[in-house]
């Protein structure tokens, strides 16, 4: 009887040794959960602070963006991009200054001084052109040139006198006139890509332009003239309500 109890109490004995060997164990696992939760909520505070950053850092990037974007535009306030003259690849660069004043300034001189706006007297190409060169093109086919003007007031009679001074050809497919030349604005390689991004939506845009660097617009089915304020704006953002209220 003695030698049964003796056993049975090595038995429990052996057990409650365990038990407390277990709950040291389950102790222990505690203390690491504890651990990994505290390590878990730094990660998280330092996950958080981290977004916080990028999002500033990102807001001083875009507004940069913006910045370098302005300064580049007002850099070409005296630029203009023209498309159609008769200048190819192959065309010498010391002709590209004489086409351009004979094709396009020319004719634009000629203009303001029947209106008074010039005194009648002769221009010398190099008095008005600071600089003018054709950008590539497929090969055959007429090449953009960007003319640099001596002044923003010869830039102003440009766009002032381009549409009745400069020469039209008739588009036997839409069975009208339309310019022979085209002159742009000449817009900043950010401007441009935004431009070129709106002018794609060409299912709700009707017609996009620039006035002063800044893009314009106006929808198929509405005349308001609607204005691209940052290089993040889209068709959409502009158009919205909220954009229209601010």
């Amino acid at each position: 009887m003695d030698v049964s109890m003796n056993a049975k109490l090595d038995f429990i004995c052996s057990k409650l040794e365990k038990i407390d060997v277990l709950e040291q164990k389950f102790d222990a696992f505690g203390q690491q959960i504890s651990s990994i939760e505290s390590a878990l909520h730094d990660l998280k505070l330092e996950n958080t602070q981290l977004r916080e950053d990028l999002s500033k850092k990102d807001k001083e990037i875009r507004s940069l963006s913006e910045q370098v974007n302005r300064l580049d535009q007002v850099s070409r306030s005296s630029s203009v991009r023209i498309l159609g003259l008769p200048i190819t690849a192959s065309t010498p660069a010391t002709d590209v200054n004489k086409i351009v004043f004979n094709e396009v300034l020319h004719p634009i001189f000629e203009a303001a001084k029947k209106s008074g706006e010039l005194p009648n007297t002769s221009y010398a190409p190099h008095f008005l052109i600071n600089n003018a060169f054709a950008l590539p093109a497929k090969k055959g086919t007429s090449c953009p040139v960007i003319l640099t003007l001596s002044s923003q007031f010869v830039r102003g009679l440009i766009f002032k006198y381009k549409k009745t001074a400069l020469p039209a050809t008739h588009d036997p497919v839409q069975k009208r006139d339309r310019p022979k030349y085209l002159v742009f604005e000449d817009l900043s390689p950010a401007n441009f890509q935004q431009l070129r991004a709106i002018a794609a939506d060409r299912d709700r845009v009707k017609s996009v332009w620039s006035f002063g660097g800044q893009l314009r617009f106006k929808m198929h089915n509405s005349e308001t003239v609607y204005k691209v304020k940052s290089l993040a704006d889209t068709v959409d953002s502009v158009t919205s309500p909220t954009s229209m209220g601010t």
